[in-house]
């Protein structure tokens, strides 16, 4: 989180977030410190707040504020192919195109928060070797707001996290580089956003291929 500087005098809120391997399952755990109103010492509080595995992180406590967005991005991603062994280089390559919603719920007890959201992807291979595919999928988001700090927003990997795509080629493969086939995706892109406020719009043009937009009310 960014640091900011000439922090009053009032409650100061700390934040520390850990990673946690369990099971080959990635788990979010929020640690935070409070100093006792009466002067005393400070109490801490963990919770563990989600996994990349879940689908349904969308309850909330009473009192809790919901926020929506939507996302849209281009990158120009996904299987791609170089073969010499014809005397002459052939090649292919993709373009990814995203789009979808999400929701997410922050507790004002605790500033975390969890949600998910939904997509789709297209994924247009074209060149040497052609094809698109469709894919709907899910995912799940963490998010922190202590006060006086930036909302911090993760987005999880998508559920399914690939994208095979059935490619006809215009001659043999063999030799064939089709490492990134299946297509790894992001669920939203950038996959975090450190925002001072909501509503908000992050977006970029397009930039070596990438263009992104991520609009939060």
């Amino acid at each position: 989180m960014n640091k900011r500087s000439g922090i009053s005098l009032g409650v100061i809120v700390i934040v520390v977030i850990v990673v946690v391997a369990v099971a080959g399952v990635g788990a979010y755990e929020f640690v935070f410190s409070v100093p006792s109103a009466t002067g005393g010492k400070s109490t801490t509080t963990t919770l563990v707040i989600g996994t990349t595995t879940s689908s349904d992180q969308t309850s909330s406590a009473p009192g809790s504020q919901t926020y929506r967005g939507t996302f849209t991005y281009v990158t120009p991603l996904g299987p791609f192919g170089i073969n010499d062994s014809s005397g002459k280089p052939v090649e292919w390559n993709s373009t990814q195109s995203v789009s979808g919603t999400f929701t997410f719920s922050i507790n004002p007890a605790t500033y975390i928060g969890t949600g998910s959201g939904q997509g789709t992807i297209i994924v247009a291979t074209h060149g040497y070797c052609t094809g698109s595919t469709t894919v709907q999928y899910t995912f799940t988001i963490e998010a922190v707001h202590p006060p006086g700090q930036n909302f911090e927003i993760s987005f999880n990997p998508p559920t399914p996290s690939t994208v095979t795509v059935e490619l006809t080629c215009q001659g043999s493969t063999k030799g064939f580089n089709e490492a990134n086939n299946p297509v790894t995706f992001l669920s939203v892109y950038p996959n975090g956003l450190n925002v001072a406020s909501i509503p908000t719009t992050a977006s970029q043009v397009p930039t070596g291929g990438i263009s992104y937009t991520v609009t939060i009310t």
